[in-house]
């Protein structure tokens, strides 16, 4: 089993990425499981986690439990996209709505 606290790291800034996560770690709270890679040349499961990876390096958070937490359940590469798409239309909406105010 991993044991993330002997990594001597705040474990609210941890996560761990693996196959075999959920089974294998003794901290659920910080994992994302991805498929199994089985030498598929199409397999795009980590290529498909970077943008998420990507908006944790540049947000931050205080907490990276709480966050996984809001995708449990859920295919984290997926859910983030559909997120971030859902934000953009959010934005644009309200950005078209500021320019008839003007």
């Amino acid at each position: 089993y991993q044991d993330l606290s002997k990594l001597n790291r705040n474990p609210a800034q941890v996560l761990y990425v693996s196959a075999h996560a959920l089974e294998s770690c003794l901290q659920p709270e910080n994992c994302v499981t991805v498929k199994p890679w089985k030498l598929e040349t199409d397999d795009t499961e980590l290529l498909d986690l970077i943008p998420f990876l990507e908006y944790l390096a540049i947000a931050r958070p205080s907490d990276i439990r709480a966050v996984l937490a809001s995708y449990q359940g859920h295919d984290v590469a997926k859910e983030f996209r559909k997120r971030s798409k859902e934000l953009e239309r959010h934005k644009q909406a309200k950005q078209r709505k500021s320019i008839w105010r003007r």
